[in-house]
């Protein structure tokens, strides 16, 4: 039975994945983390029609230096993080598709919890600014980041001075 299976081609063993495969997940999850954030500020849109101003300023400022600070040190860290799953490109290679999930996913998830988190802060404090401004920089800084795959099959690009070979990974 086991080299029935074996031959068939449905065994458990792990398949190593291809770029296209990582490629097709990523976009996957670049889209799913695209709508939630947008899906979530029409709620919190939604949310505070017709609500009475709040006067305290103390929690709009709390809630504003928090997404401010995490979008400051969080998602700068996340890049570096990426850059060590990179660092194959960075050499001239091409990048592992499970290097390249792992290093998109590190900062998309970053820039998904600044932005939810400032969001959040909208709805805490029961008006739209100022803590809407984080999350906009976040949803502009993920939008910029759209997977390209370029990382995984496009060699001696990474470790080029020459601005016309150079490309950034995405």
């Amino acid at each position: 039975m086991a080299a029935i299976l074996s031959h068939s081609g449905h065994s458990d063993a792990r398949h190593p994945l291809t770029a296209q495969q990582a490629l097709k997940v990523a976009w996957y999850g670049y889209l799913v983390m695209l709508a939630l954030p947008f899906l979530y500020f029409l709620f919190i849109a939604w949310s505070l029609m017709g609500l009475p101003r709040a006067h305290t300023q103390s929690i709009h400022d709390a809630w504003f230096l928090a997404g401010v600070a995490y979008m400051v040190i969080v998602v700068p860290a996340s890049f570096f993080v990426r850059s060590r799953f990179f660092k194959d490109y960075w050499k001239g290679q091409v990048v592992s598709p499970s290097d390249y999930l792992k290093g998109m996913y590190v900062v998309w998830v970053a820039l998904e919890i600044g932005g939810l988190l400032s969001l959040t802060g909208c709805l805490a404090s029961k008006a739209l600014v100022p803590s809407l401004m984080p999350a906009v920089a976040a949803f502009m800084m993920f939008c910029v980041l759209w997977p390209s795959g370029s990382a995984m099959v496009a060699a001696r690009r990474g470790d080029s001075d020459d601005p016309e070979r150079y490309e950034e990974p995405r």
